[in-house]
C-alpha cells in the first residue's frame, strides 16, 4: 500500500499544476482518507538491528477459544489487547510435542511485557508450539506488521536440559545472535522443516530471565507478516518447569551477528543416506510445490517434506520392469534418481542409480522413469531419491545450485518362492516295449508350484532345462497323434492362470552354456531328433496366482535315448 500510494501521490501532483492550491490541498486531503485502509494507525516504531520495526507488549492474555478447549490443551486461543497501538495479538497453542504441558500461558513475573509460557518438559526432544496472529484490534482481520521477537533465557539446567527455541521462517528477514553466543542454530534440527531452531549449547544456566545475558538470546526479525509461529522447548533427560522469554522489543545486543536464511531444500530420508541441499530457485523444482527448509532434517519413513510430490512409486517386485511418471518442471533440468536396492542406507552401491541427466524431452513436465527391479535385490522397507537439477552429473549427495530433492519410503516385495521338480518315464508308443534302452523315448515333466502365497508377475516365469546329453530332442507331436497336444511339449494347470502355446512359448538354445532370458533361446531345429538341442526354454505366459491350494504347472516334452 504504501508503494502504491506513492504513485497516485506522484501523479496526483503532476495533475495539480496550475490549479488552484486549496483545490489540490483538498485532493491530497481526500487521497489520503482514500488510502488507509479501514483500523489503519500510525504505530509507534523502533529501530532494532539496522531494521524499523513495531516494538510490542503483551499483557493481560484473555482466552477466547471454545470453553469446551482445555484452557492450556492444544486449541486454546488468547488475546493480548493493544499490543501496538491499534494491534491485537491472537496466540493459539498449536502443538505439545513430546507429551509436554503448560503450567501457564505467560508469567508476567518481572518483565511483564514479554510472552513467557512455562512449559513442563518430560525429558526427551520435547515443546510447546504457539501460533502468533497479529489482528486489528477488536477483530479477527489480519494485519502486516514488522517486529522483533528475541528469545532470551535459552539456557540449561546445570545439569541435563538444554533449551531450544525455534521461529517459523516464512517472511523471516534475518536471526541475530550475539558474538559470542552460547547457542547454536539446527544443531539437532528443528521440529518441523518450516521452521529454524536455536539451542544452548550447553547446559549452563543464565542467571535468572536476563535480557543481558546476551550469549543466550536469539532475535528474529520479521517484515510485513500477520503471522508466525514459535516454540519453545527441551532436550534432554527429567520432568522440569522451563521458562524462555519472548522480548519484542528488540534485546540489546553487544557484538550483533545476522544469520541470514538461505532458501535451500533438503532431504529427508535418514541421516545415513546423506543431507543433500538445493537451492530454491523460482520456476525449477519437482511435482506441485518445493518446501523452504531450515535444515537437515531426516526423519525415520522420510515423511518430513510433505511437498515431496512428483512421483508415486508402488512396492516393486524382482525381475520386475515398471516406468513411473516424474512431474518436474523448469527449462534445463535434469534427473538424477537412485533406489537402495541392498537396504544397506546409502545410495553408493553399484547399480542403485536408476537415472542420469534424464530430460522432459517431450516438453510435457513428465519424465518417464524406468526402474528395474534386480533379483538381488533386499526384500522390505528401502528408500528411493530423486534429484532434478539444471547441474550435470549431481551425485546423491553433494549440494546442488537450484532444484529439489525428494525422498521416499519404498518397498521391495519378497521373491515369489516356486517350487520345481521333475520326472522321468519311459514314452510308450506301442511299437516298441516300454523300457529305458537306445532307441526308445523317454517323457520329462517339469513340475511348478507357487508356494510363496505371492503372485509372480506377467509373463516373467522362464524355465531353463538341460537336455542329457544321451538323449536328443524329440520335436514332433509329444503325445502323438490320438493326444491332445498339439506341439512339441504339453502343458497342464490347476488354477495358475497361466497359458501356454508351443509355437511361442517353447524355444532351444545349442549353447554349451545355459540362456540368460528367453531372447537367448534362439536355435531353430528342422529335425525330428534334434542332437544339437542342448537346452529347451519355456516362458509361459500371464500372472501366476497365489492361493490355497497352491497353484501350479507342469511342461512335457519327449527325447529318444542314443
Amino acid at each position: 500500500m504504501r508503494s502504491h500510494s506513492i504513485k497516485l501521490r506522484a501523479a496526483l501532483c503532476a495533475s495539480a499544476r496550475n490549479q488552484n492550491p486549496k483545490r489540490v490541498r483538498a485532493l491530497f486531503v481526500l487521497l489520503a482518507l482514500v488510502l488507509l485502509p479501514a483500523g489503519f494507525v500510525q504505530a509507534q516504531t523502533i529501530s532494532c538491528q539496522n531494521r524499523i520495526v513495531s516494538p510490542l507488549s503483551f499483557e493481560t492474555p484473555q482466552l477466547v477459544s471454545d470453553p469446551a478447549i482445555p484452557a492450556l490443551g492444544v486449541g486454546a486461543t488468547y488475546r493480548y489487547s493493544n499490543v501496538v497501538a491499534g494491534v491485537d495479538a491472537l496466540v493459539e497453542i498449536i502443538g505439545l510435542d513430546g507429551v509436554g504441558s503448560l503450567s501457564t500461558i505467560d508469567n508476567d513475573g518481572s518483565l511483564p511485557v514479554h510472552f513467557q509460557p512455562e512449559f513442563n518438559a518430560p525429558g526427551g526432544d520435547a515443546g510447546a508450539n504457539f501460533r502468533f496472529t497479529f489482528v486489528t484490534a477488536g477483530t479477527s482481520t489480519p494485519i502486516e506488521i514488522d517486529i522483533a521477537a528475541g528469545a532470551i533465557d535459552i539456557d540449561g539446567n546445570n545439569n541435563n536440559i538444554r533449551e531450544t527455541a525455534e521461529f517459523s521462517i516464512a517472511s523471516l528477514s534475518e536471526l541475530v545472535l550475539n558474538a559470542p553466543t552460547q547457542l547454536d542454530v539446527n544443531a539437532s534440527g528443528p521440529s518441523l522443516p518450516s521452521r529454524i531452531r536455536v539451542e544452548s549449547r550447553t547446559t549452563l544456566v543464565a542467571p535468572g530471565i536476563d535480557p543481558t545475558a546476551v550469549g543466550n538470546i536469539a532475535t528474529a526479525l520479521y517484515s510485513d507478516i500477520s503471522q508466525f509461529e514459535y516454540r519453545i522447548g527441551a532436550l534432554g533427560l527429567g520432568v522440569q518447569t522451563r521458562l524462555t522469554s519472548l522480548d519484542f522489543t528488540c534485546p540489546t545486543l553487544l557484538t550483533p551477528i545476522p544469520i541470514t536464511v538461505t532458501e535451500e531444500d533438503f532431504s529427508d530420508a535418514p541421516a545415513s543416506f546423506g543431507n543433500p541441499t538445493h537451492v530454491i530457485v523460482p520456476g525449477i523444482r519437482l511435482g506441485a510445490a518445493v518446501s523452504i527448509d531450515p535444515g537437515p532434517f531426516n526423519s525415520p519413513d522420510a515423511s518430513a517434506d510433505t511437498n515431496d510430490d512428483s512421483a508415486t512409486i508402488p512396492p516393486l517386485n524382482p525381475l520386475a520392469t515398471i516406468t513411473v511418471d516424474v512431474s518436474a518442471s523448469g527449462a534445463g533440468g535434469l534427473l538424477q534418481a537412485w533406489i537402495d536396492w541392498n537396504a544397506d542406507g546409502d545410495f553408493l552401491d553399484a547399480g542403485e542409480q536408476i537415472a542420469t541427466n534424464l530430460a522432459d524431452i517431450n516438453g510435457d513436465g513428465l519424465i518417464p522413469l524406468s526402474i528395474n527391479t534386480p533379483v538381488t535385490a533386499t526384500s522390505g522397507p528401502s528408500f528411493a531419491r530423486l534429484r532434478w537439477s539444471t547441474a550435470v552429473d549431481v551425485d546423491p549427495v553433494e549440494p546442488a545450485i537450484d532444484g529439489e530433492v525428494e525422498d521416499y519410503a519404498i518397498t521391495i516385495n519378497e521373491r515369489p518362492l516356486l517350487e520345481i521338480g521333475k520326472t522321468v518315464s519311459v514314452f510308450d508308443s506301442g511299437d516298441l516295449p516300454p523300457f529305458a534302452v537306445p532307441g526308445n523315448d523317454v517323457l520329462y515333466t517339469i513340475n511348478v508350484t507357487n508356494i510363496s502365497g505371492r503372485v509372480v508377475d506377467a509373463d516373467s516365469i522362464f524355465i531353463v532345462d538341460a537336455l542329457p546329453t544321451e538323449t536328443e530332442f524329440f520335436t514332433g507331436d509329444v503325445d502323438g497323434p490320438a493326444g491332445p497336444a498339439t506341439g512339441a511339449a504339453s502343458f497342464a494347470e490347476s488354477s495358475s492362470g497361466l497359458t501356454f502355446d508351443p509355437s511361442a512359448d517353447l524355444r532351444f538354445s545349442d549353447a554349451t552354456t545355459p540362456p540368460a532370458d528367453f531372447g537367448d533361446c534362439n536355435y531353430s531345429t528342422t529335425l525330428l531328433y534334434d542332437p544339437a538341442i542342448r537346452f529347451i526354454c519355456f516362458n509361459p505366459k500371464g500372472v501366476m496366482a497365489d492361493g490355497t491350494p497352491n497353484p501350479f504347472f507342469s511342461v512335457s516334452f519327449r527325447a529318444r535315448i542314443r
